[in-house]
């Protein structure tokens, strides 16, 4: 008998998006999903993996703060982080966020995906309104399933070699 690795989905989304792609995540990995701040010790000491979900608003991520004040606590986990942000196809603006926000004592386990985000005016706060200052592109309206495939794949990919045997 086998026994996969056990992980969980952390996210945080503002608008929706990157709770919308943790939802899809959840579905095709049949993983928990649970806020960064309702994680506690137990639950994190039982995971060997933690697929970390976040928006990225005038380049500091949603969970930077959170990561920081953990990073004792995941510095033994693999990380997958799906990354969602209007300039997610920028190869230079992606290294800077990385750099930015997440503690360097992460990134030897950790995994990048950057999702593209999605623009709904009508839904910004009026401090992202007058942040954006006109300066997003055109609303993307590309944010489907298939996106994620990369990111489930690696984590299939990371299970399937760290299947423990169990007792016959």
């Amino acid at each position: 008998m086998a026994t996969s690795p056990d992980g969980v989905i952390v996210y945080k989304s503002r608008y929706g998006t990157t709770q919308q792609y943790a939802e899809w995540i959840k579905k095709e990995l049949r993983i928990p999903k649970i806020d960064p701040e309702r994680l506690d010790g137990s639950i994190l000491s039982a995971c060997d993996f933690l697929v970390i979900g976040t928006p990225v608003y005038q380049g500091e991520m949603l969970v930077r703060d959170w990561l920081w004040l953990n990073q004792p606590r995941l510095s033994t986990k693999r990380l997958f982080f799906f990354i969602v942000c209007l300039y997610f196809t920028d190869a230079e603006k992606r290294r800077q966020m990385i750099a930015d926000n997440i503690p360097g004592s992460l990134l030897g386990g950790c995994e990048f995906h950057f999702l593209p985000g999605r623009v709904n005016v009508e839904a910004l706060t009026a401090e992202d309104a007058r942040l954006m200052n006109g300066q997003a592109p055109s609303p993307l309206t590309h944010v489907t399933e298939e996106r994620i495939r990369p990111l489930v794949e690696s984590v299939r990919a990371y299970g399937a070699g760290r299947v423990i045997s169990g007792p016959a």
